[in-house]
């Protein structure tokens, strides 16, 4: 880089004049400490840091409930409800021992009409009462949240050399002439606590779990609000993690500093100051497009660059600036889909292991069924259901396999057959829906994709629809071409529509709108669509209903 056009070299020059040696000492100060104040607050990004304790406190409460219903379902708990505690099955006692040793539990309850303990199972960790004190055990006290199907009980704030605790309970089935009894989960508090994490290094931010009993800190200590906290979303009705902001802390610092920068300052503030002032003119306008970049890239605005003139130092950090932004994009691109992949990923194994079995049955059986079937029409029904069975099959394992799907096998698939297909699929349930099913458009369209993946698709988007629409509605699947060398097929129903702040959340997996809805759908339709190379748009209006339109590519030969 030449001298006359290095800023450094010039600045250098007129700083010498005025006294280098205290400007010196005065910029290594500054320098020191500023930038320990900018490492505190970009270091902290308090508002991802709020999700992911969020998001750490969602999974251990959707375990715990998965765990508590998994029990109060386990034949073993029926018969045990039957017979007496100490006369129970070893079957249920070494379940309830088996689940009671993971070491976020004391143990495992069973309480009668509502509180009162009838029996319990103490884990590895059990701790206090009711297992190794005779302080009794109540909890008529404690706060009661309701999460889905079951109760979140407390918590309990730890006191008197006891831990906190609270329970996560769930009824299980009544037996005829009993009282109600429940299973509870007696939960180790700071097991939850412990996952938003630890104060920062300097004590600013001091992560909290507001809860219907109080504040807790991240070792399940009861706390005191401080004035300033920053909510994050709510885990449960009336629970919430918080960041509880000490600036104190940081200004505390910076006293020592000050008191000595000023000392240096006044000494060589009448000379610099007419130097500064004619840097600053020159430098303003060049300063003031880093900052407005910065603030926009800290806006979350990543597609933002700052133009680059010149050849000096600020174009070099104009230029790291813009690559630093691209890598940015790029990798919270990245990470936001390899999360919502492998959320999926985990949620498809478990479905898969469950839907396999009953499949290989369920063709075995039709196939039994085929061989001795005299009438040809019957026979053709049944070869249609091992036709699906065989692509339920197929969908399965590219549904376990969602984090590294099957590549697509393109070919020449025809509308005509896969609005049949996807018509004959869905007929009994928009008959039980008392819905209505038009096909329109272009009949002799031929399209260039995988016949499987596209079927998946569409299908998908039709359940969506009758899910979405009131029974007398109407639902319209139509095909035309593009001029682009696609053809464009549409999915439009007559629904109750989509909400404009849920409408970019509909392909993310596990989002749903419905009650009922696992969020999955939509999911796997776009990743499929954009394994085939097709996009998929939705446009919705509330009140009006929703329309989905797919571009799919043709055969070369007909584009």
């Amino acid at each position: 880089m030449a001298i006359s056009n290095s800023v450094v070299s010039r600045y250098l020059a007129i700083s010498l004049v005025a006294g280098i040696v205290p400007t010196l000492a005065v910029g290594l100060l500054y320098d020191r400490y500023a930038q320990a104040l900018i490492d505190e607050l970009v270091g902290e990004r308090l508002s991802v840091q709020l999700t992911a304790m969020s998001k750490r406190l969602e999974s251990f409460l959707d375990a715990r409930r998965y765990q508590v219903e998994t029990l109060a379902s386990h034949p073993a708990m029926t018969a045990l409800l039957r017979a007496e505690i100490n006369n129970a099955s070893e079957e249920a006692h070494g379940l309830l021992q088996l689940e009671a040793d993971l070491p976020d539990l004391y143990g495992i309850l069973l309480l009668e009409d509502g509180g009162r303990l009838r029996h319990f199972v103490p884990g590895q960790a059990a701790a206090g009462p009711p297992y190794w004190s005779e302080q009794p055990f109540s909890i008529a006290s404690l706060p009661v949240t309701r999460f889905g199907s079951n109760e979140v009980v407390g918590p309990a704030a730890p006191g008197d050399g006891l831990a906190g605790w609270f329970l996560v309970r769930h009824p299980l089935p009544a037996a005829e002439g009993r009282h109600r009894v429940d299973i509870a989960l007696h939960v180790r508090f700071s097991s939850l606590t412990e996952l938003m994490g630890g104060p920062s290094v300097a004590g600013i931010v001091q992560p909290v779990l507001k809860t219907p009993a109080g504040y807790f800190n991240d070792v399940g200590v009861r706390v005191t609000p401080a004035e300033r906290m920053i909510a994050g979303p709510e885990v449960l009705p009336g629970w919430q993690p918080m960041l509880q902001i000490e600036p104190s802390a940081l200004l505390s610092r910076f006293e020592n500093a000050r008191r000595v920068l000023l000392v240096v300052v006044l000494g060589t503030a009448s000379v610099l100051v007419f130097l500064f002032y004619q840097l600053a003119r020159n430098l303003q306008g060049r300063v003031a497009r880093l900052v407005s970049g910065v603030e926009a890239i800290a806006s979350g605005q990543l597609s933002h660059r700052i133009q680059e003139q010149g050849r000096d130092e600020i174009s070099a950090v104009s230029r790291a600036f813009n690559t630093m932004a691209e890598g940015l994009a790029n990798t919270f691109a990245r990470l936001a889909r390899a999360q919502r992949l492998a959320s999926l990923g985990e949620f498809a194994t478990g479905i898969a292991h469950e839907v396999r079995n009953p499949l290989s049955a369920i063709k075995t059986t039709v196939q039994a069924l085929a061989r001795r079937e005299a009438d040809p029409r019957r026979h053709q029904l049944l070869q249609d259901v091992e036709t699906e069975v065989t692509r339920l099959t197929r969908v399965v394992s590219d549904l376990s396999d969602f984090g590294k799907p099957r590549p697509p096998e393109p070919a020449v698939a025809p509308v005509r057959e896969i609005f049949r297909r996807v018509d004959g699929l869905v007929k009994a349930e928009l008959k039980v829906q008392r819905l209505s099913l038009a096909i329109q458009g272009d009949s002799e369209l031929r399209l260039w994709v995988d016949a499987d993946h596209l079927i998946q698709i569409m299908l998908n988007l039709v359940l969506n629809a009758i899910q979405a629409t009131p029974s007398g509605g109407l639902i319209t699947l139509r095909a035309a071409r593009a001029s682009d060398g696609f053809g464009v097929l549409e999915v439009r129903d007559t629904g109750r529509g989509v909400p404009p702040e849920a409408l970019a959340k509909l392909s993310d997996p596990f989002f749903t709108t419905r009650p009922k809805g696992m969020g999955l759908g939509l999911s796997i339709s776009r990743q499929l669509a954009e394994l085939n190379n097709c996009t998929l748009t939705i446009e919705s209006e509330v009140g009006a209903g929703t329309v989905v339109t797919l571009r799919v590519p043709m055969p070369q030969e007909e584009t």
